[in-house]
């Protein structure tokens, strides 16, 4: 039986998120969304299981392609790049809140292994849309 991978996207405008994520040696998909095109960003997330979403930032400066993430169904976790969450840019987020939260640990505490072990996020919701 084939082993089913998770497509992760990350989208960050933390060099050193990006960082990790390459050096991690996992199967995800990587990009700063304020140095990316649109039409680039667009094919990274496209056929992702997951996307998460990391911005020094406030919502204003979110990518304008979230909404259409949301509108593929596809999960999405948007947090804020500082060691406080951001509730304002989490309750973005088409997860539940303490997925959310718990995303926001795992990279506000720089964990050794990240991202090669990201947090579980259920993938139901997406399933049932396609």
């Amino acid at each position: 039986m084939a082993e089913l991978t998770t497509r992760i996207a990350l989208l960050s405008t933390s060099d050193t998120d990006l960082l990790s994520a390459r050096a991690s040696g996992a199967a995800y998909t990587w990009a700063n969304p304020n140095r990316t095109d649109d039409a680039a960003l667009a094919a990274l997330v496209a056929d992702a299981d997951l996307v998460i979403y990391r911005l020094l930032g406030s919502p204003h400066e979110l990518w304008s392609g979230v909404d259409a993430i949301r509108a593929a169904h596809t999960p999405l976790v948007i947090l804020g790049g500082e060691q406080q969450p951001s509730a304002e840019l989490m309750e973005l987020s088409s997860v539940p809140i303490g997925v959310a939260a718990q995303a926001h640990l795992y990279l506000a505490q720089g964990r050794p292994r990240q991202p090669a072990a990201p947090p579980r996020v259920p993938l139901r919701h997406r399933a049932a849309h396609r």
